[in-house]
């Protein structure tokens, strides 16, 4: 079983998200707001975290995801967006894309169906595990 931290401020979709991953037999956590989510991470390390990138009524997801992604480099992030609605695509287009602009294993446009989100998690978690026993972060 794997404790997976979804942060998101969409309580309907976080509602479906959980109930699907716990039926994959994860351990859910959830957030909605980027602090409570930086807070849940630094209390007891996930092994994957699901975040939205708009959160706090802007652009926080992707500052949270650059803070985990320092804070903990082995845990694997999953970002789910509709940043394409708020964020006009010429000004996405002139972001130096690099992978501390947006560290994360995957990048997904909402809405995502809940299955392919167990799915995501299934795949990243042999890595994130491997990643954690072969170098041990101090989480």
């Amino acid at each position: 079983m794997a404790r997976i931290l979804l942060v998101d401020d969409d309580a309907e979709l976080v509602a479906r998200n959980t109930a699907a991953l716990e039926a994959d037999g994860h351990a859910v956590a959830t957030a909605s707001t980027t602090a409570q989510g930086l807070e849940a991470v630094r209390r007891g390390a996930p092994d994957v975290v699901v975040l939205e990138a708009m959160l706090d009524g802007a652009t926080l997801g992707f500052d949270l995801a650059r803070t985990l992604a320092r804070e903990c480099p082995a845990l694997p992030l999953i970002m789910l967006s509709r940043v394409d609605e708020v964020i006009p695509a010429r000004e996405l287009e002139a972001q130096d894309r690099d992978d501390e602009w947006l560290p994360v294993a995957r990048f997904m446009e909402k809405p995502v169906a809940p299955e392919v989100l167990v799915y995501e998690v299934d795949h990243l978690l042999p890595a994130a595990r491997g990643a954690a026993v072969a170098a041990p972060t101090g989480r």
